[in-house]
């Protein structure tokens, strides 16, 4: 007979996740398998089943409990098999008989209690994981798995109530600090666990179970509470409608949108959504539940950066980010591998990753329209307000003749700017009709987004301007306007200002030169600006 090594174990606990936290996910799978099994069982009313995690930090103690099946006293020695489980690849969420050991590598003492309904008896089962791992250093001991096991573990019946029914995981003197963190752990299993959405998503929660429903299809969920000797909370999604954007200020998901694949006998392979938003890049990290999520059973597989591969380009790939949404598969020859990393190597899965990236096309042409429609505004925007700026200096006057010559050049090229960005926010929007975009939602129509014209100063806004941009002038100085916007005065000069009325001609001359010296001398607007302020501040002294 083959011989089986120690280092086996090894592999299965001390060496088998990247992150610590995949053990809770692990326990909470099996839990969920347990809760389908009793439902079917009919133990008891469905709403009746939960999942308590509980963290006790000053303990270093986590109990991971749920009230499901559990192990009959009779099949006890189950809870000694490694990668021996019943379950049927496929159809439930942990197939393999390993998830079970995960805890051994962050724990001193790792223990099992159970009970079936029915029974008057607690089995309780103990793994000494420091005793473990003291076997597996010691590369002088050339012990079996088989062998380390029964080395390490232990059995214990005590008396229950025989209406009880529950299974119970209990790590104690918990060796990682990150492990009993109850608000890392809580927000990790909201992003993992196959929890419900929130009812702060209800209107498009509504919507994804719609869809679920209509496809003959099912989302499990569970009641899943985590917390510590103090209270517990259950968990949910962690989506939300508001997108959280400390830069820039936050935004509205609108709406999502659904995309699917069936195989030739018309059965679902993958299922998923995608939120509606303005798209204004990656979502920043603060929104948990940020960029599509590849879940297997309702259950992540993976990670936030797992669905950037079905981006083919290197540098389309940061398109996964600027979404919400989840990618469900339901083939059954699609398979999460033992660590739950991605789906497992199979002739099956090339298939999917290529009608996923396909449909992943749509989300980068989506990323790359909200892109050219936002710098076509963004264009547009600058150009009228520099064409304003422009509109409301021929009322205050130049400081020099060239300056004037200058502005009427750039307001035609400004003008030439916001036609051209015109043109392209209203070549985006028939796109958008013509394809029945969802981005419709965000981007209406560009009467919505465009005013026509560049408006005229008003007397209002000329006045509002003058006293803001000339807070010293002579209350006896300040210009009066006519009521209509066509009659405002073109001033060719600033000196033909209404204030510099006190200078004669001779006077005028002598400021115009040093106003255009000025222009001619220093380069930037604000700052030359600035000085002419402070010189006209001087000059309407009295």
């Amino acid at each position: 007979m083959a011989k089986i090594g120690k280092n086996v174990i090894e592999s299965l606990t001390r060496s088998m996740y990247e992150d610590s936290r995949c053990i809770y996910r692990e326990y909470i799978q099996n839990a969920a398998d347990q809760i389908d099994l009793a439902r079917e069982q009919h133990l008891e009313e469905d709403d009746y089943y939960s999942i308590h995690v509980r963290i006790f930090r000053d303990r270093r103690r986590i109990e991971i409990e749920d009230t499901a099946t559990g192990v009959r006293h009779e099949d006890r020695s189950q809870l000694l098999d490694v990668a021996a489980s019943r379950k049927k690849r496929g159809e439930q969420k942990g197939f393999r008989g390993i998830g079970r050991l995960g805890g051994l590598g962050y724990c001193s003492m790792l223990v099992f209690e159970t009970s079936a309904k029915g029974e008057e008896v607690k089995t309780i089962m103990r793994w000494d994981a420091d005793k473990m791992s003291r076997i597996l250093d010691d590369d002088m001991d050339e012990s079996e798995a088989g062998d380390v096991i029964d080395d390490c573990t232990s059995f214990e019946e005590q008396p229950e109530e025989n209406a009880k029914h529950y299974f119970k995981v209990i790590l104690e003197n918990v060796k990682d600090d990150r492990l009993l963190d109850v608000g890392n752990i809580r927000d990790y299993l909201s992003l993992v666990s196959p929890v419900d959405y929130p009812t702060s998503f209800t209107r498009f929660a509504a919507k994804i179970k719609d869809f679920v429903r209509s496809n003959g299809l099912s989302l499990d969920v569970y009641n899943i509470y985590v917390g510590d000797e103090q209270a517990e909370e259950q968990i949910y999604k962690a989506y939300t409608t508001s997108i959280r954007d400390k830069r820039n200020g936050d935004y509205d998901v609108k709406d999502i949108q659904f995309f699917s694949k069936k195989n030739q006998d018309d059965n679902m392979v993958y299922w998923g959504w995608y939120s509606i938003s303005e798209l204004r890049g990656q979502i920043p990290s603060e929104n948990l539940a940020y960029g599509m999520r590849l879940r297997c059973k309702n259950i992540q597989v993976g990670d936030e950066r797992t669905c950037r591969n079905f981006f083919a380009a290197e540098g389309d790939k940061r398109f996964s980010q600027y979404f919400y949404g989840e990618l469900h598969v339901e083939a059954p020859e699609l398979v999460p591998d033992a660590r739950r990393d991605y789906i497992r190597e199979s002739d099956y899965r090339p298939d999917f990753e290529n009608w996923v990236r396909e449909d992943f096309k749509v989300l980068k042409e989506l990323c790359n329209d909200a892109s050219k429609m936002r710098s076509a505004r963004d264009d547009y925007d600058k150009a009228l307000e520099k064409q304003e700026k422009l509109e409301k200096k021929k009322v205050t006057g130049y400081i020099a003749p060239a300056e004037r010559e200058k502005d009427e050049k750039d307001f035609e090229q400004f003008k030439k700017n916001k036609e051209a960005a015109e043109q392209k926010i209203e070549k985006l929007q028939r796109k958008m009709e013509e394809k029945n975009s969802p981005l419709r939602l965000i981007y209406s129509n560009a009467d919505s987004i465009l005013p026509k014209t560049v408006p005229a100063a008003t007397p209002q806004e000329s006045t509002a301007y003058k006293q803001q941009e000339h807070p010293y002038a002579h209350t006896a100085d300040k210009e009066t306007f006519p009521a209509s916007s066509s009659e405002v005065p073109r001033c060719l000069l600033r000196t033909d200002r209404e204030s510099y009325r006190k200078f004669d001609e001779k006077e005028k001359n002598i400021i115009n030169v040093v106003y255009a010296a000025i222009y001619n001398a220093i380069a930037d607007e604000n700052m030359r600006d600035s000085l002419i302020l402070k010189i006209e501040k001087e000059l309407m002294k009295e």
